[in-house]
């Protein structure tokens, strides 16, 4: 079974993961790219969260894939919507009814260096105290629930820090957090649920 990990959020919502171990003419005998990718790493990611997501939803058709602005795959007059993310090893993907996001991260400590175009006053607070592991776990999980909001939310020109407040940290290896994005006025409550792997955070957005 390639799914190296798979879950039911709920009755409409869904994830798969893909723990990449094959080169990229494995994935090419099934699905195409329609840019080539020259780089082998990036171009193998891109192919095996496609075929992934072929086999989550083998009714699509990946020929009529089209990129929205803000960098979201889309398949026009589907019923349902998908988000993709990969990292260096792993592809993920989810699907919903609704519009729906998804991210998947190294737990790596360059993420530290960035963390102040994300974090806003209210989440530093929150891991001030926190000893250096547990603190660059929660910073990965706060960059990728962020990512994940991002991509659910579809629209351009968000400021990470002020326009995303994640209202708690994570508290095991596997659960829910509340979020919410504040942007151009609005106030939407966002459900993140997230897992912790051997050597990644993933975290999805939904309603």
């Amino acid at each position: 079974m390639p799914f190296f990990y798979q879950q039911n959020i709920n009755e409409n919502a869904h994830l798969a993961i893909w723990s990449i171990k094959e080169p990229a003419s494995f994935f090419e005998t099934d699905v195409q790219l329609a840019i080539p990718i020259a780089n082998e790493e990036r171009r193998t990611q891109h192919l095996a969260v496609r075929l992934l997501f072929k086999l989550m939803m083998p009714e699509a058709d990946l020929s009529q894939l089209v990129m929205a602005d803000n960098g979201k795959p889309y398949l026009l007059g589907l019923p349902f919507h998908f988000s993709f993310s990969h990292c260096k090893g792993y592809a993920a993907c989810a699907v919903d009814n609704k519009p729906v996001g998804i991210d998947i991260e190294i737990i790596h400590p360059r993420i530290a260096k960035v963390a102040h175009k994300f974090l806003n006053d209210q989440e530093k607070a929150m891991i001030a105290k926190l000893d250096e592991k547990d603190q660059l776990n929660q910073l990965a999980f706060l960059w990728a629930a962020k990512e994940a909001m991002y991509k659910k939310y579809e629209q351009l020109g968000i400021d990470f820090a002020k326009d995303f407040n994640i209202l708690e940290l994570t508290k095991d290896d596997r659960g829910i957090v509340p979020a919410q994005i504040l942007h151009k006025g609005n106030n939407i409550s966002v459900h993140l649920e997230y897992h912790f792997g051997k050597d990644y955070i993933c975290v999805t957005c939904y309603h």
